[in-house]
């Protein structure tokens, strides 16, 4: 039985645009399902910052807090004056940089750590409220339906090493157990089981959070839950209460308590861990084919991908799943230069992840 080990990256994640629907606006790019690409990161934050920016605090909001200085009407609006400026400048700043990961490496030569501990913290902020609000890409759903064994867990032969911090394996392992989740290792985790995911960076979320699965869960209970109000529009409630949740999710982790975020940078000299590539090591090494979907080998993780296929067998079979196939069999071979050209296969059919014959 050949051992097929998935690298992914942010293009896995990617899902659909209103335009890829059918009957859809073929101009409309913003996100139906998934999350946004590298380049689409500025214009999501000034989305969310202009829904903030215009949203106003109800005058019958129930949902006060003392325990995180939320007591009244006019805490919540100053709370959510504050986040929307946060997520202004983080916008200004993702457009004068090539990408948000640019804009990060800066603050870390520059040793701006307050600035870049704030950066991961509206990050994560940003990942979970796009996971909440958005759909999640039905790739991760169909591809678990295909693989999972009847316990719920994956076959011993599949693995996945993942570049993304956000919870889409996550978010579709919960339509089929909502009680145990997948075994995913990362930064803060132990490394004496047998993990199916490992995390490169970490995750988008913060300590002691509920899973996002259940946030999901949480949120879209309120949200069906509305009724359209005289003088308040359905659509206008629903505004309000992902503003109210994003705000107070800001206020609790960010304000309050100030607490860690689960997500990490590979350039950040302390990340990813030890544990984390030797782990990472045996996988790769018992690897007979890898399937890499949408991870386009940047230069900023150069030297941690030679690290992580060092010990790729010369024989493995490659397989490239993008929509651009052959840009990234460029940027692979400067990574694994000994890997034959016969071996590696492309694959520019993304509607589905790709599943190998090997399996």
């Amino acid at each position: 039985m050949a051992n097929v080990t998935y690298l992914i990256g942010a293009g896995a994640s990617a899902g659909k645009r209103w335009k890829d629907i059918p009957g859809g606006d073929p101009k409309d790019n913003s996100i139906y399902e998934g999350l946004p690409c590298v380049n689409e990161i500025s214009g999501c934050l000034w989305n969310i910052y202009s829904l903030i920016d215009r949203t106003t605090i109800p005058n019958d909001l129930e949902w006060m807090n003392p325990q995180i200085g939320l007591t009244s009407v006019d805490d919540w609006e100053e709370a959510r004056k504050n986040l929307s400026q946060r997520l202004l400048r983080l916008h200004v700043f993702c457009e004068r940089n090539a990408t948000i990961d640019t804009y990060a490496k800066k603050l870390v030569l520059k040793k701006r750590q307050e600035k870049f501990k704030e950066l991961e913290q509206l990050l994560t902020l940003f990942f979970i409220y796009l996971q909440l609000q958005n759909y999640p890409d039905t790739r991760y759903d169909t591809f678990l339906a295909n693989i999972l064994e009847p316990h719920l867990h994956f076959p011993q032969n599949i693995r996945v090493i993942s570049w993304n911090y956000d919870s889409q394996f996550e978010i579709a392992y919960s339509e089929y157990d909502d009680k145990d989740g997948l075994l995913v290792g990362s930064k803060d985790a132990k490394f004496d089981i047998d993990y199916e995911i490992i995390k490169i960076n970490g995750t988008a979320t913060f300590d002691n959070q509920t899973s996002i699965a259940k946030l999901r869960k949480d949120i879209w209970k309120k949200i069906w839950a509305i009724k359209e109000e005289p003088n308040r529009s359905e659509q206008l409630q629903r505004e309000q209460t992902w503003v109210l949740e994003f705000v107070y999710l800001y206020q609790l982790h960010v304000v309050g308590k100030k607490d860690n975020t689960h997500l990490s940078f590979a350039f950040d000299s302390s990340e990813p861990s030890k544990k984390i590539l030797n782990r990472v090591d045996k996988i790769i090494s018992q690897t007979d084919a890898l399937v890499i979907i949408g991870y386009t080998f940047p230069f900023f993780n150069r030297e941690i991908d030679r690290k992580i296929l060092q010990n790729l067998k010369v024989d493995a079979k490659i397989y490239i799943q993008d929509k651009y196939p052959q840009r990234i069999k460029q940027n692979f071979k400067a990574v694994k230069a000994e890997i034959p050209d016969e071996q590696i296969e492309l694959k520019d059919d993304t509607d589905q992840f790709f599943l190998p014959p090997e399996l």
